[in-house]
């Protein structure tokens, strides 16, 4: 999943180099550019919260499993 991120977060950087020196950034390339780094905070955000749950689910196991070894 951090190979796709890394990838679509140099395509976008890419994108903008291009189009800032080729004619300027418009409409089409400001959305277009804007879309991509949206997608990957809230996609990053969302991987955030699913590895705080599998935390909080480890931890909730570890300490039944300590529990029983007593």
């Amino acid at each position: 999943m951090l190979s796709i991120k890394l990838y679509i977060s140099a395509l976008t950087l890419l994108f903008l180099f291009l189009v800032i020196t080729s004619r300027g950034v418009g409409m089409l390339e400001a959305i277009i550019i804007a879309c991509a780094l949206i997608y990957l905070i809230l996609d990053t955000r969302d991987e955030l919260q699913r590895c705080k749950l599998e935390l909080r689910c480890l931890q909730d196991l570890e300490r039944r499993i300590s529990a029983l070894l007593r």
